[in-house]
């Protein structure tokens, strides 16, 4: 029996993408914390392998591909390979492991659908954020409309708009209080005109967002040209949609 790799993760736990594996039969790693709700998943990528609770009370197929379970209490749960292990064992010498459940931690802050609004840095006129929420597929976008790194020389003209203008989008998941977004930026169009094809826009970057408050968030980016990082203190430009957003925030 070959010692290939089976990975496990939790799927939407406090590591959400805690990956483990064995090498010398040995769950690596072999210490998982999740809340309570959360669901593991386990991968095995070749060889004869289960996974199985040390009392029995469920077990993966034996040689399975993937398996899950989802953790609805508290527990220190304990398991093991059947095929290369047994109940109880040390599990940092044996093919055991622990996972541990525990209530989730409260939240100061949740994003919600009361956030999508239009966003900027009073400091920087000009520019900003339209920002979309999803609540059922926990799904956000983003479009920035900004300017070039530098300012274009004054010969430079555009037939519509202004020639410094640049516009990025993002889109990715949320948890809780924080959004983690892939920047894209497409290319090739005209104004209003099916020809010429866009193709498939370009991944650049990625943007995270930290919201302390319905009025407040900091944006952080990183963009694949070299030194484009920081930090963006954002707010909304009006305040209508701000009721909405904390009456639903946790009580």
């Amino acid at each position: 029996m070959g010692h290939h790799p089976a990975l496990c993760h939790s799927v939407h736990g406090i590591r959400r993408d805690a990956r483990c594996q064995y090498r010398r039969l040995t769950f690596q790693p072999n210490d998982l914390t999740i809340a309570v709700g959360d669901t593991v998943r386990w991968t095995n990528n070749g060889g004869t392998h289960d996974v199985r609770e040390d009392n029995g009370a469920w077990s993966s197929a034996i040689s399975f591909v993937t398996y899950e379970r989802t953790f609805d209490s508290v527990a220190e749960i304990l398991y093991h390979c059947s095929v290369h292990s047994a109940p109880g064992r040390n599990i940092n010498s044996s093919m055991n492991g622990r996972i541990n459940v525990i209530e989730p931690a409260a939240a100061d802050f949740l994003i919600n659908t009361g956030l999508s609004d239009a966003w900027y840095d009073p400091l920087t006129s000009g520019q900003g954020f339209f920002i979309i929420v999803w609540e059922e597929s926990q799904v956000m976008f983003l479009s920035w409309f900004t300017y070039d790194t530098e300012r274009p020389p004054e010969d430079v003209t555009a037939m519509l708009g202004e020639p410094g203008h640049r516009w990025l989008t993002a889109q990715g998941t949320y948890s809780v209080d924080t959004a983690m977004l892939d920047v894209y930026l497409s290319s090739g169009g005209e104004f209003d005109a099916a020809e010429p094809a866009v193709p498939p826009p370009e991944k650049v970057g990625t943007i995270t967002i930290v919201w302390t408050g319905c009025n407040e968030g900091l944006l952080s980016y990183d963009l694949d040209l070299p030194g484009l990082s920081g930090d963006i203190a954002i707010e909304r430009i009006v305040l209508d949609n701000v009721p909405a957003c904390e009456a639903a925030q946790p009580q």
